[in-house]
């Protein structure tokens, strides 16, 4: 693994991955805490302690932190580092033309809302194995450490069949990879979309693209519906090239103090309680085709709510987008910029 460009901040990318080695717990490096599920946490669980964190619902019954079929965002903005849920990650497959939702389609393994996610090589939920469920920890020769998890994706009810491998780097330890393959027996697939869904939780009214900001206020200026709006798409050309060639896209509150704000008062209930940060996507050059596009849409009431958002209409669902192939891999991120500036990982 060497780095790439990193004139103003340009992402690192590994250009190979000879020389790795498996890491077990007790030889982890001592600058990088590793979680792990399984191996020293209960919760389903992974990432770096003091960065991103990711992790599932339980692979039965009824999650209580938001629904099941969604990969969970967490990142330390509360005061004293204390990490809490920013975004959820839901998997969206698109079989000729019909788009069906990972967190809304009910399972047909219990019949309850959301399909079931799982850490496990096998195809059944029933056969959870343990080393799996920590995930696997390299070392390659320069001392960067990646763990790497395996998560399993109840089959759609339009055919789509997929499983996620989720890598974290110690040297981007802010950064997921997240890798989409098909099943052997999965339907073929236009698309199979990974979209960060809760941008209203950010109040996210800034889209950064190649040299213009978009804000949801001017772009949906008189919505006041208790629904989503449209998709709107923005073509490869309209987006942000680093010197590295990646091509990013990032979205950013427009206030300064968003936990001043409490949208529901004396409730917790969809209450920022952080600093501003910057949530991207990222495709790394040489990993994107010309037909790679960013969508958004946004909602003017809260999710299930007929709550205004205060400040206006916030974006909500926030994606990359390209027709699929197998082995496809999307970066999500989040960086600790102020919210109303561009980002940094944007800057030339």
């Amino acid at each position: 693994i060497v780095s790439g460009a990193e004139r103003n901040g340009a992402l690192r990318e590994p250009l190979a991955e000879s020389g790795q080695i498996a890491v077990d717990t007790q030889h982890e490096s001592a600058s990088i805490e590793w979680i792990r599920s399984g191996k020293n946490t209960d919760r389903w669980a992974w990432g770096i302690r003091g960065h991103l964190m990711w992790g599932l619902a339980p692979p039965t019954g009824k999650p209580d932190d938001g629904p099941r079929g969604l990969i969970r965002i967490r990142y330390p903005v509360l005061p004293d580092g204390q990490e809490d849920l920013l975004n959820f990650i839901a998997v969206e497959p698109i079989v000729n033309g019909r788009k069906h939702y990972s967190e809304l389609e009910p399972s047909q393994l219990d019949d309850l809302q959301g399909k079931r996610f799982w850490v496990a090589r096998p195809a059944s939920p029933a056969d959870h194995g343990d080393a799996w469920q920590a995930g696997r920890l390299t070392r390659c020769d320069t001392g960067v450490e990646s763990l790497e998890v395996q998560v399993q994706v109840e089959r759609f009810l339009n055919g789509a069949h997929v499983w996620l491998t989720i890598t974290q780097r110690s040297d981007l330890p802010d950064e997921l990879q997240l890798t989409v393959h098909a099943h052997s027996d999965s339907a073929p697939m236009d698309y199979c979309i990974l979209t960060a869904t809760m941008g209203n939780k950010a109040r996210a009214r800034h889209l950064w693209l190649d040299d213009r900001v978009v804000s949801s206020l001017d772009l949906y200026p008189d919505y006041r519906e208790a629904a989503f709006t449209d998709h709107h798409l923005f073509p490869l050309d309209q987006l942000y090239r680093n010197v590295a060639g990646d091509v990013l896209v990032a979205i950013t509150t427009d206030e300064q103090d968003p936990s001043a704000i409490e949208p529901f008062p004396r409730r917790t209930h969809w209450y920022y309680g952080g600093f501003p940060v910057t949530q991207y996507w990222r495709k790394p050059a040489g990993h994107w085709r010309d037909d790679l596009h960013v969508a958004v849409n946004a909602r003017y009431t809260y999710w299930m709510s007929k709550q205004p958002i205060p400040g206006g209409i916030s974006y909500e669902n926030f994606e990359l987008r390209e027709r699929f192939y197998d082995a496809q891999r999307f970066h999500f991120g989040i960086t600790t910029d102020p919210g109303t500036s561009r980002p940094r990982i944007m800057r030339d």
